[in-house]
Protein backbone atom coordinates (compact mmCIF):
# COMPACT_ATOMS: atom_id res chain seq x y z
CA UNK A 1 0.00 0.00 0.00
CA UNK A 2 3.09 2.76 0.94
CA UNK A 3 4.30 1.46 -2.47
CA UNK A 4 1.21 2.70 -4.39
CA UNK A 5 0.93 6.06 -2.56
CA UNK A 6 4.37 6.85 -3.29
CA UNK A 7 4.34 5.72 -6.64
CA UNK A 8 1.24 8.15 -7.01
CA UNK A 9 2.88 11.12 -5.10
CA UNK A 10 5.95 10.51 -8.04
CA UNK A 11 3.50 10.84 -10.82
CA UNK A 12 1.97 13.64 -9.12
CA UNK A 13 4.83 15.59 -8.84
CA UNK A 14 6.19 14.70 -12.02
CA UNK A 15 2.51 15.89 -13.64
CA UNK A 16 3.02 19.47 -12.35
CA UNK A 17 6.84 19.45 -13.47
CA UNK A 18 5.65 18.32 -17.06
CA UNK A 19 3.09 21.25 -16.79
CA UNK A 20 5.31 23.93 -15.96
CA UNK A 21 4.62 27.21 -18.27
CA UNK A 22 7.39 28.43 -19.98
CA UNK A 23 9.33 31.88 -19.06
CA UNK A 24 7.97 34.64 -20.62
CA UNK A 25 9.32 36.48 -23.51
CA UNK A 26 9.15 39.38 -25.20
CA UNK A 27 9.76 40.52 -28.85
CA UNK A 28 12.37 42.82 -29.63
CA UNK A 29 10.88 44.94 -32.69
CA UNK A 30 13.18 46.34 -35.43
CA UNK A 31 13.22 50.18 -36.26
CA UNK A 32 13.29 51.76 -39.69
CA UNK A 33 17.20 51.43 -39.76
CA UNK A 34 17.03 47.46 -39.81
CA UNK A 35 13.08 46.48 -40.81
CA UNK A 36 14.31 42.52 -41.06
CA UNK A 37 15.56 42.56 -38.07
CA UNK A 38 13.63 40.60 -35.29
CA UNK A 39 14.73 39.44 -31.72
CA UNK A 40 13.64 38.60 -28.15
CA UNK A 41 14.08 38.12 -25.01
CA UNK A 42 13.37 35.20 -22.48
CA UNK A 43 12.94 36.72 -18.70
CA UNK A 44 13.96 34.01 -16.01
CA UNK A 45 14.26 35.06 -12.56
CA UNK A 46 17.92 35.12 -10.99
CA UNK A 47 18.45 32.18 -8.89
CA UNK A 48 18.05 32.32 -5.05
CA UNK A 49 18.00 30.57 -2.38
CA UNK A 50 14.65 32.20 -0.71
CA UNK A 51 12.57 31.72 -3.42
CA UNK A 52 12.87 35.27 -5.96
CA UNK A 53 15.93 37.15 -5.95
CA UNK A 54 15.62 40.89 -5.14
CA UNK A 55 18.08 43.33 -5.03
CA UNK A 56 18.61 45.52 -1.44
CA UNK A 57 15.45 48.08 -2.10
CA UNK A 58 13.28 44.86 -3.19
CA UNK A 59 13.45 45.30 -7.02
CA UNK A 60 13.27 41.74 -8.61
CA UNK A 61 16.39 40.57 -10.27
CA UNK A 62 16.20 38.82 -14.04
CA UNK A 63 18.77 37.14 -16.16
CA UNK A 64 18.02 37.66 -19.31
CA UNK A 65 18.66 35.95 -22.67
CA UNK A 66 18.60 38.20 -25.47
CA UNK A 67 18.70 37.00 -28.90
CA UNK A 68 19.34 39.23 -32.44
CA UNK A 69 18.72 37.97 -35.84
CA UNK A 70 18.74 39.28 -39.58
CA UNK A 71 20.38 42.25 -38.35
CA UNK A 72 22.44 43.77 -41.60
CA UNK A 73 25.82 44.32 -41.16
CA UNK A 74 26.70 46.81 -39.00
CA UNK A 75 28.44 48.87 -41.11
CA UNK A 76 25.94 49.29 -43.27
CA UNK A 77 24.77 51.71 -41.02
CA UNK A 78 27.50 54.31 -40.95
CA UNK A 79 30.41 54.38 -39.44
CA UNK A 80 29.60 51.89 -37.00
CA UNK A 81 31.80 48.52 -35.61
CA UNK A 82 29.59 46.57 -33.64
CA UNK A 83 25.99 46.09 -32.26
CA UNK A 84 25.55 46.55 -28.55
CA UNK A 85 22.71 45.49 -26.22
CA UNK A 86 21.16 48.16 -23.62
CA UNK A 87 19.16 48.10 -20.84
CA UNK A 88 17.36 51.11 -19.52
CA UNK A 89 14.71 51.84 -16.92
CA UNK A 90 11.18 53.38 -18.55
CA UNK A 91 12.23 57.16 -18.41
CA UNK A 92 15.47 56.04 -19.12
CA UNK A 93 17.25 57.64 -16.50
CA UNK A 94 19.48 55.00 -15.16
CA UNK A 95 21.44 52.84 -18.37
CA UNK A 96 23.54 49.87 -18.16
CA UNK A 97 25.75 48.21 -21.00
CA UNK A 98 25.00 44.61 -21.40
CA UNK A 99 27.80 44.00 -23.96
CA UNK A 100 27.92 42.71 -27.57
CA UNK A 101 25.71 40.76 -29.67
CA UNK A 102 25.97 39.38 -32.78
CA UNK A 103 23.33 37.24 -35.33
CA UNK A 104 21.79 34.27 -33.99
CA UNK A 105 23.92 34.07 -30.87
CA UNK A 106 22.22 34.53 -27.22
CA UNK A 107 23.53 37.32 -25.01
CA UNK A 108 23.38 36.13 -21.78
CA UNK A 109 23.29 39.18 -19.17
CA UNK A 110 20.77 40.34 -15.99
CA UNK A 111 18.63 43.62 -15.20
CA UNK A 112 17.56 44.61 -11.72
CA UNK A 113 14.64 46.63 -12.35
CA UNK A 114 11.01 45.66 -11.93
CA UNK A 115 10.13 47.45 -15.63
CA UNK A 116 12.79 47.71 -18.40
CA UNK A 117 13.64 48.66 -21.71
CA UNK A 118 16.08 46.49 -23.76
CA UNK A 119 17.59 48.35 -26.91
CA UNK A 120 20.24 46.86 -29.46
CA UNK A 121 22.08 49.72 -31.23
CA UNK A 122 25.06 50.09 -33.70
CA UNK A 123 27.91 51.13 -32.00
CA UNK A 124 31.40 52.53 -32.88
CA UNK A 125 34.14 52.11 -30.43
CA UNK A 126 35.17 52.46 -27.72
CA UNK A 127 31.54 52.00 -26.16
CA UNK A 128 30.61 54.87 -24.09
CA UNK A 129 27.84 54.65 -20.80
CA UNK A 130 25.17 55.23 -23.04
CA UNK A 131 24.33 54.52 -26.93
CA UNK A 132 25.36 56.99 -28.96
CA UNK A 133 24.84 54.88 -31.99
CA UNK A 134 21.41 53.69 -34.38
CA UNK A 135 18.83 51.79 -32.42
CA UNK A 136 17.79 49.06 -34.35
CA UNK A 137 16.17 46.61 -31.91
CA UNK A 138 13.88 47.77 -29.12
CA UNK A 139 11.40 46.06 -26.57
CA UNK A 140 9.94 46.50 -22.89
CA UNK A 141 9.48 44.25 -20.46
CA UNK A 142 5.78 43.08 -19.41
CA UNK A 143 5.86 45.08 -16.76
CA UNK A 144 6.34 48.15 -18.05
CA UNK A 145 2.59 47.49 -19.75
CA UNK A 146 1.58 47.58 -16.60
CA UNK A 147 0.06 50.97 -15.14
CA UNK A 148 -1.67 52.63 -12.44
CA UNK A 149 -4.89 55.08 -13.52
CA UNK A 150 -6.12 55.38 -10.71
CA UNK A 151 -5.11 59.47 -11.60
CA UNK A 152 -6.63 59.43 -14.79
CA UNK A 153 -9.36 62.03 -15.62
CA UNK A 154 -11.72 59.33 -16.52
CA UNK A 155 -11.61 58.47 -13.18
CA UNK A 156 -11.91 61.57 -11.42
CA UNK A 157 -15.58 61.83 -10.64
CA UNK A 158 -15.61 65.21 -8.86
CA UNK A 159 -16.71 63.57 -5.38
CA UNK A 160 -14.52 64.35 -2.28
CA UNK A 161 -13.19 61.18 -0.79
CA UNK A 162 -14.06 59.11 2.01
Amino acid sequence: MRAGVSAMVLLAAAGVAAFRAPPPRFRLAPTYRARDAAGSVVLTPSASPFGLAVTRDGTFNYDLDIQADDMPPVSSLGAYTTYEAWVATPKLDLVRDLGPIENGHVLHAHAGWNKFTVFVTAEALPIGKKWNGAIVLVGRSPSSMMQSFAGHPFYNTGQAPF
